[in-house]
């Protein structure tokens, strides 16, 4: 009797041990947030972390201008993270290196049907789920109240004038101008100016991206005329040449009357505590533009792929990517547009302030999906730069841009 006693005792003491001191699955998080986007998705990762005890996030920040190189060098170098939050412009490069796990088996039924069609097609590749959505983030156009009025932009009733085509959106700029000595808008001289903006005025011109063979392509004559667009604002001093923390600091401090910045800024605004005098708008299509078009990327969740997969890690990544997905009301206040019906269609997001102002950017929204992007989207900035600071001809660059295409897209 007491060897049985012994016995079950032990058993107890064995799956006690077990129970209690069983260790979490650990898996690396790797982002690229900072501001209030990278406290409220730390605060996620923290909540999710409280919530249960069977999957430990461990969420690296890095910084965004080193975030995929160090990216790509981890996953040749075969230590990648377990999950990284990855553009949706940059899929196609990955998925076509054979460099991201399909997790398509991974991922429930009841989150897929939950996601936009259009939302989870662009993350699907040869039949096989790449990548969770998380969000999408188009570029807006913020303007600020107090310049308007102050450039008489307002109508019989003291409202507030807002431009209904990007025509109207430049002789709103030359009032503002002439009336106010400021600068009409404020555009940063990186992404905001040579991909964001030149992309979307690319695309409202009627500009295609694909041939009739599905071929990545630039029309020249539609780029010389899009660099010769934003040429004219600089021309004329609607605009100035500067970095994105000057841009925002002008149109912030009243020196410029609009600025172009992605649904992410609303956070820093709100944080700056001057969201009451700011309003948002959709990117204006020109007058004869017959489909609105405007750049929108997405975050998405995505498993590298390692030389060894770990089923319980990988699993384990999609457990909290879903979680995560599924609370993108929370990451919505950050400004990002949710991408599940759930949220997007809810009363809560809904309510969150400006919303429903530039919702339907989203559906306008639209990102190149090329293989080697990165080396086009460079080629972008750099030429759209020289543009504007007058060392290239709107001719030139359109030549130099298609003449890029064709190199890196054949």
């Amino acid at each position: 009797m007491k060897k049985l006693s012994r016995f079950f005792l032990v058993c107890f003491i064995v799956i006690l041990t077990t129970v209690g001191f069983s260790k979490a699955t650990e898996i690396t998080f790797w982002t690229l947030f900072s501001g209030g986007e990278g406290h409220i998705i730390t605060g996620l990762v923290n909540q999710f972390n409280k919530e249960q005890n069977e999957i430990f996030v461990n969420q690296q920040p890095l910084d965004w201008g080193e975030y995929y190189n160090k990216l790509l060098a981890s996953m040749v170098g075969g230590n990648p993270p377990d999950l990284a939050i990855m553009h949706r412009s940059s899929l196609v490069d990955y998925v076509e290196r054979g460099a991201l796990l399909p997790i398509d088996k991974y991922v429930s039924n009841s989150l897929k049907v939950d996601y936009f069609d259009n939302i989870l097609q662009a993350a699907t590749f040869n039949s096989q789920l790449y990548a969770l959505p998380l969000d999408a983030h188009p570029l807006v156009l913020y303007y600020n109240k107090s310049v308007l009025r102050e450039a008489g932009l307002v109508d019989s009733n003291g409202q507030i004038l807002l431009p209904k085509t990007f025509e109207e959106f430049y002789n709103f700029c030359k009032q503002i101008k002439q009336k106010t000595g400021k600068y009409g808008v404020a555009i940063e001289d990186l992404n905001g100016l040579g991909e964001r903006l030149w992309l979307t005025l690319y695309r409202n011109f009627g500009g295609k991206l694909e041939d009739e063979n599905g071929n990545f392509m630039i029309d020249k004559n539609i780029a010389e005329k899009t660099y010769a667009e934003i040429l004219k604002f600089y021309k004329e001093d609607l605009t100035t040449y500067v970095d994105y923390e000057t841009a925002r600091a002008l149109f912030i401090t009243g020196q410029a009357g609009f600025t172009f910045d992605g649904v992410w800024a609303m956070a820093a605004f709100e944080d700056m505590g001057v969201l009451e005098e700011i309003g948002v708008m959709p990117v204006p299509p020109f007058s004869f533009t017959d489909t609105p078009y405007v750049w929108g990327d997405s975050h998405t969740l995505i498993i590298p792929k390692a030389p060894k997969i770990n089923e319980e890690k990988v699993k384990a990544a999609v457990t909290f990517a879903e979680w995560l997905v599924n609370r993108s009301y929370e990451w919505a206040k950050a400004g990002h547009l949710p991408v599940v019906k759930s949220v997007a269609e809810s009363t809560e997001f809904l309510s969150l302030p400006l919303r429903e102002n530039f919702i339907v950017s989203s559906e306008r929204a639209f990102v190149p999906e090329v293989r080697g992007w990165k080396e086009i989207q460079d080629k972008l900035l750099e030429l759209c730069q020289g543009v504007v600071l007058g060392a290239l001809t709107p001719e030139k660059a359109a030549d130099d841009l298609v003449n890029t295409v064709k190199q890196v897209a054949k």
